[in-house]
Parts: structure tokens; C-alpha cells; sequence
């Protein structure tokens, strides 16, 4: 399977547009979403039974919208969208995981990835 491929399959899971207005400071440029964790927790249930290719995107979904999320809340917006995300972030997000050969958990995943 391809990046693309499985990133199509996976967007099914958040919705495309999240509220981002109950945003917090946890450190220094760093916030906390509760609608946003609530939306990665709803995906990561409902991919309970998915192919390790797809829990994996819901978490690079995840990274890559709480990394908007901070630069739109910073910016003074109350929401951040799926058509807003940097994609080579997210991809680099999901190849960091998945590529990682230090790693066996996704070795069967890893031969079974072909790279764009």
C-alpha cells in the first residue's frame, strides 16, 4: 500500500473540521485540545480492528491536525480543517513509525508499504 492510499482510507475516521476553542497551554507553545483528543480517541476506537497501516494514520492525522490546531488557536481561529493539514508532516509522522527499523512491531507493515 501506498502513503496515499492508506491516508484515503483513514480520513473516513475525523471529521473535517474540529473545534479548536477549549485549547489550554500545557507548556510553552504547546496546547491541549479536548475536542481534538476526544476526535483522535473516537478514531483510534473505531480502527480497533484495522490493519496496522491504518492505526498508524490515525495517529499521523492526529499529530498533523494538533500541529495546525496550535498555529491556527495562536492565530486567534476557533477551528482547524482536514484540507489545512501539512501533508509532508503527516507523512513524516507515519514514516517515522513505521520505518523505524529499531523497531519489529511493523516489519510485516514495512514490506508491505511501497514509498511514492
Amino acid at each position: 500500500m501506498t502513503f496515499k492510499e492508506i491516508y484515503n482510507l483513514t480520513i473516513k475516521y475525523y471529521p473535517s473540521e474540529i473545534d479548536i476553542s477549549d485549547g489550554i497551554m500545557v507548556e510553552k507553545d504547546s496546547r491541549n485540545f479536548k475536542t481534538l483528543s476526544d476526535s483522535w480517541d473516537d478514531a483510534e476506537i473505531k480502527t480497533k480492528n484495522e490493519s496496522d497501516f491504518i492505526k498508524l494514520m490515525v495517529w499521523a492525522i492526529f499529530c498533523a491536525y494538533h500541529k495546525k490546531a496550535i498555529e491556527n488557536f495562536m492565530n486567534g481561529k476557533k477551528t482547524v480543517s482536514l484540507t489545512e493539514l501539512d501533508m509532508k508532516y503527516l507523512k513524516y509522522k507515519f514514516e517515522e513509525s513505521l520505518l523505524n527499523k529499531e523497531s519489529d512491531y511493523y516489519a510485516e507493515s514495512r514490506r508491505q508499504y511501497r514509498i511514492e
